[in-house]
């Protein structure tokens, strides 16, 4: 007898849910990133802006994939002679449930990302440049409006190195089409 392996299964599963599930819709999102703990010393506490696109699976009485990539930066903080800045690309997923069973109203959402981190530090003649590719991870609450525009605010989480959490508080507006 032969057994699926788990990429197999995977996909097995995703196909049946699609079948369920109402036609993906497709939005943007504009994003504000508030930092905290290493990153928020990092940026000089300044909140990053950001956009990102996403789509939109409803697999029906509140259940919701939402694949998404999103974009942010942080402002240039300055000490003295020295310049830092951060942002991250971030490729990810996202998990929603209405409480209602339909998709309006009050939700949870939970999600994990891969976030390409990169961080600059300009200093007199001196340029470095780091990056890193992480995984991110969030768990928020949002309000669905209407069809169309969403609110969400979301706590994220990425691990950059042993002494370093890029943590954030994240408040964004979502809109489908």
């Amino acid at each position: 007898m032969k057994t699926l392996s788990i990429p197999a299964l995977t996909i097995l599963t995703a196909a049946t849910l699609s079948l369920q599930a109402e036609a993906p819709r497709y939005g943007v999102q504009g994003l504000v990133n508030v930092p905290l703990g290493d990153l928020k010393t990092y940026v000089d506490s300044k909140p990053g802006p950001g956009f990102g696109v996403h789509g939109t699976f409803d697999l029906g009485e509140g259940h919701m994939l939402r694949p998404r990539l999103d974009y942010s930066v942080f402002p240039e903080a300055s000490f003295a002679t020295v310049k830092q800045t951060a942002s991250y690309l971030s490729l990810g997923g996202d998990y929603l449930y209405f409480i209602a069973g339909k998709p309006e109203g009050l939700y949870l959402t939970a999600g994990a990302s891969l976030m390409r981190w990169s961080f600059d530090t300009k200093g007199g003649t001196s340029t470095m440049a780091h990056a890193t590719t992480k995984v991110g991870l969030a768990a928020g609450v949002g309000y669905q409006w209407n069809a169309t525009v969403g609110t969400e605010g979301r706590w994220m989480r990425s691990r950059i190195a042993s002494g370093f959490q890029a943590d954030a508080l994240q408040a964004a507006v979502t809109v489908r089409f």
